[in-house]
């Protein structure tokens, strides 16, 4: 979701707060931030809202267990410091 609609003088600002709240509303709402992509990188600051501490953990222990070197994508999805 991206909204640049120019009502503020810093676009990026304004369209940041947009996502912010409305993110927050979809997890809310028992909704999921997930898109026919996944989660991807545009929403990954929010997958900490969605599961839970517990879910990162878990997550990050999947990643930790399959790639020991920490070499694909690293920090890309999941935070690389604990939630």
């Amino acid at each position: 979701m991206n909204h640049l609609g120019g009502l503020e003088a810093d676009g990026l600002a304004q369209n940041s707060r947009i996502k912010d709240a409305a993110c927050a509303a979809i997890v809310a709402a028992g909704a999921t931030i997930t898109h026919h992509h996944g989660v991807g990188s545009e929403h990954s600051p929010y997958l900490g809202m969605e599961i839970g501490d517990l879910g990162v953990k878990v997550l990050r222990g999947i990643k930790e267990a399959l790639d020991p070197c920490g070499i694909m994508n690293p920090g890309k999805l999941i935070p690389t410091t604990a939630p």
